[in-house]
């Protein structure tokens, strides 16, 4: 529960910055997966399927 010194303190601080911006580029899928490999693979588009890999030490 928030008391009346940290709403004071909320006040006095100023918020005008911007605290971040996202750049996402315009793209072109081709190529599409069916609905059920989709939902295996987490989309319906190959170009933005990357699986993971964990990083492994030579």
């Amino acid at each position: 529960m928030s008391t009346n010194q940290d709403k004071e303190v909320l006040e006095k601080q100023s918020f005008s910055y911007q605290l971040a911006r996202a750049y996402i580029p315009w793209q072109r899928y081709t190529n599409r997966w069916d609905p059920l490999e989709g939902l295996t693979k987490g989309t319906i588009f190959p170009e933005l399927y990357m699986p993971y890999q964990p990083y492994r030490t030579p």
